[in-house]
């Protein structure tokens, strides 16, 4: 209704190729010592620690970290 001239015909292959990625927390656990990596230098950014020995690829184990939300950018600026 939206949107009536978007042709949708591309999100069945989409979902289809994408989504098992995207649910496979093994390549999100990978992802997140990628991002802690990048920013281990910026005291402004922490990424959880991930418990290797506890993660597969439907359970993602991290520590829980007090902080901010990144969509809350007024917080994040004070």
């Amino acid at each position: 209704m939206v949107f009536p001239d978007f042709r949708y015909g591309w999100l069945p292959h989409e979902f289809k190729t994408r989504l098992p990625q995207e649910l496979d927390f093994r390549k999100e656990a990978a992802n997140a010592e990628k991002c802690k990596e990048m920013f281990k230098h910026d005291k402004r950014v922490y990424v959880p620690t991930v418990y290797k020995d506890l993660t597969t690829d439907r359970v993602l184990t991290m520590t829980f970290e007090n902080g901010i939300p990144v969509s809350h950018v007024k917080e994040m600026h004070a």
